[in-house]
């Protein structure tokens, strides 16, 4: 073929040969073909590792680029009556080179769009159906562009993917666990097939991040969903072939002229490696063309009320904690649920949802009054904010929230006596989106608030009862449109994920805000290392947001001075922040406590920009009420390749050892690395290679059950 390159951004690029009508998108990192032949519609002809030259797709395979299902037909990209309309090209501002291929099938448009980063193995893809004609057309039902049959060699591959928080009962087998978060691998063997979904909100029941690998071969794929709401992905083998799709199936979306459905963004990429090198490949591809910018200590120690005082907020009692977080070293400062008008000083925070104006009982001085005190004190000022949801004694005639916004499921009794009734506003209403632009900005402004803590506590769909719509589609177009808006009008505002705990984590919100709240049972502290070691196989860690609370396993006031150090340090592997009431604390815990804040800040840049490999595997924890720790010691190693800096976090587990060694991953076999622990005695210089093959020798100590090694 005579291909001619029609864009190009440093290794990114997109080659055209007209003869042909064949499209290649590429760096240096990955390539790919597609083809448009005139009766024989658009396909995937290549699609190819370029580092080891293993080419992935099954050539006996149709790899047709798409499927669509107006009124009733399936349509496919190879359907004869597809004709080719055009292809363009530009460049976007982060330099990534977009192709968008469009075709035509009658009043059909079909508009599909291909990404290409430089310097990434990742492309991002996503399609626009639109209505070219003049009347209505039939309900368009589904949208498949994720359509791939793979086989790069005739070993079975495996798929690896995270479940989500909610994890439904029939998936956790015989012996109940604790499987949030849980890292899960199936053999995709030939007639076996393997559902990954979440049926409401985007993490619920599974994590939208996969990584396909072919074990014998040392590499894989590695892919992402960006969306918010429900998605769904199957992976199955027949006759030695092993087959992804990906399609979009839960609307019935009738499109009027001029009208269009865009497809949520999916990513593909290749890794060379093993899985931890398959979620490196997408943290490095996420941290820097996906996560906003971040300021150059984030993310900051912070301090957060909720497990202190959960709504019981007291504006003198407050002050007293913003003066200790300040003299620890914190330096953000948030006030969590229950600040606003219509929260009571001891109900559920569902209280007063959607006044969103402050609550004079609790701040008497006013909050913006507080939010000044804590600026004076050197810290940030965060606010807590469910947007989403209403108190419906704040909806309706006489209100700023007209029940034509909500639900049309909304039920208006009291769902117990201690909830008031409460309602999903829905954002697909383009009022709706423009009341919640100007109310949060009128919050941010009023109040000066620098991180915003966004969270989302319940789902009622937005389609009518008995219905299938594209309302919830709709929903999470807005929810974006409203994020959008606030990062483009408050740039330097930071705004927190929150969704009840994890409920919502997914690469549509990675891109829109800065850190994740992972999850509400953020303890005992083992829990949190679990649930860090899951959730970092789709996300960089230091979005992944986990505090220091007060435990029913674990009491503060109790612990020794090695024990309180290791529970500081299961949070300090991400996003690191304490929510307990630090006037309680001992002097000798608070210095503890600022000794383990000035460490995770010294840390920070190592953690931010890192490779991550697990030293030792995820553990295996018991389901409450018995949540038992677990026997076995836990370790990540974080590398930063570009500073040759790392650290190692290690973690004893519940069974004594005698001495344990741990094997290093991913340094430079030549380079001598000098390691350091303060917690043990170790001192060494040691060249990667042994690093690697010889490892670290740890001790058990009973009294110190943590340590931290860094190396350089």
């Amino acid at each position: 073929m005579a291909f001619k390159i029609i864009a190009k951004s440093k290794d990114a690029f997109i080659a055209y040969d007209a003869s042909a009508r064949a499209w290649g998108i590429a760096t240096d990192r990955i390539y790919r073909r597609m083809q448009f032949e005139p009766g024989k519609g658009l396909r995937l002809r290549d699609f190819r590792n370029p580092q080891t030259e293993r080419a992935w797709l099954d050539p006996a395979s149709d790899n047709a680029a798409f499927l669509i299902v107006p009124g009733g037909e399936t349509i496919t990209a190879l359907a004869e009556e597809w004709t080719l309309v055009e292809h363009k090209t530009r460049k976007l501002k982060n330099r990534a080179v977009e192709l968008r291929i469009t075709l035509a099938r009658n009043d059909v448009r079909f508009h599909f769009y291909n990404v290409a980063f430089p310097g990434a193995s990742v492309i991002e893809q996503w399609a626009i159906v639109e209505n070219a004609g003049n009347v209505t057309l039939a309900a368009l039902t589904a949208v498949n562009d994720f359509w791939w049959a793979f086989k790069p060699s005739a070993e079975n591959l495996r798929l690896h993917w995270v479940h989500g928080v909610d994890v439904p009962p029939e998936n956790l087998g015989d012996t109940p666990r604790v499987a949030a978060l849980k890292l899960q691998t199936r053999e995709i063997s030939d007639d076996v097939t393997q559902d990954v979904f979440s049926t409401r909100r985007s993490s619920e029941e599974n994590i939208g991040w996969f990584a396909l690998a072919a074990p014998d071969l040392q590499e894989g794929i590695v892919g992402a969903v960006e969306w918010s709401g429900a998605w769904w992905m199957r992976a199955s083998r027949a006759n030695g072939t092993t087959s992804l799709f990906a399609m979009v199936g839960d609307i019935a979306r009738e499109l009027a002229p001029g009208e269009s459905f865009e497809t949520p963004h999916r990513f593909i990429g290749f890794f060379n490696g093993d899985l931890d090198d398959a979620a490196n490949t997408m943290r490095a591809f996420a941290r820097q063309y996906l996560m906003p910018s971040r300021p150059a200590n984030f993310p900051y120690a912070h301090f957060n009320t909720w497990f202190m005082s959960f709504v019981n907020l007291d504006e003198t009692a407050l002050k007293r904690e913003v003066d200790l977080a300040a003299e620890l070293g914190l330096e953000a400062f948030c006030v969590d649920a229950g600040w606003y008008e219509g929260s009571p000083l001891n109900a559920d925070f569902s209280f007063g949802l959607g006044t969103w104006r402050e609550n004079r009982d609790k701040f008497p001085s006013g909050l913006a009054a507080f939010s000044d005190y804590v600026h004076r004190k050197g810290l940030k000022f965060g606010l807590w904010v469910e947007p989403e949801r209403v108190d419906l004694k704040y909806a309706g005639p006489g209100t700023e929230i007209p029940h034509a916004w909500l639900s049309p499921r909304t039920s208006f009794d009291a769902p117990s006596p201690d909830l008031p009734p409460h309602a999903r506003i829905c954002l697909g209403n383009r009022d709706a989106r423009e009341w919640m632009k100007q109310t949060l900005a009128r919050v941010i402004r009023e109040y000066r608030v620098d991180w915003l803590k966004w969270d989302n506590n319940a789902w009622v769909s937005c389609d009518p009862p008995n219905e299938t719509r594209d309302a919830e589609y709709a929903y999470t177009r807005g929810l974006y449109e409203v994020l959008d808006y606030l990062r483009q009008q408050f740039p330097k505002l930071v705004i927190e994920n929150c969704a009840s705990g994890g409920h919502r984590m997914d690469y549509g919100l990675l891109r829109r805000t800065h850190v994740q709240w992972l999850a509400d049972d953020t303890e005992p502290s083992y829990r949190v290392r679990y649930y860090v070691a899951g959730a970092s196989y789709p996300f960089p860690p230091e979005y992944l947001n986990a505090w220091l609370v007060e435990s029913y396993w674990e009491h503060i006031g109790q612990a020794e001075p090695g024990v309180l150090r290791a529970w500081l340090r299961s949070r300090m592997m991400g996003a690191f922040g304490v929510s307990v009431t630090l006037s309680v604390l001992s002097p000798e815990q608070r210095a503890i406590i600022r000794e383990e804040i000035a460490r995770y800040k010294s840390l920070r840049p190592i953690l931010r920009a890192s490779r991550v490999y697990r030293l030792l595997p995820q553990a295996d924890l018991i389901a409450p009420p018995n949540l038992r720790p677990p026997r076995e010691p836990d370790a990540v190693e974080f590398y930063n390749p570009g500073s040759r800096r790392g650290v190692i976090f290690f973690f004893q587990g519940a069974d004594a050892f005698g001495d344990r060694k741990v094997i290093l991953k991913g340094l430079d076999p030549q380079t001598v690395y000098q390691i350091e622990s303060s917690d043990r005695a170790l001192s060494a210089r040691c060249s990667g290679q042994q690093l690697m093959t010889e490892g670290i020798t740890i001790a058990h100590e009973t009294s110190n059950p943590s340590a931290i090694m860094t190396f350089k």
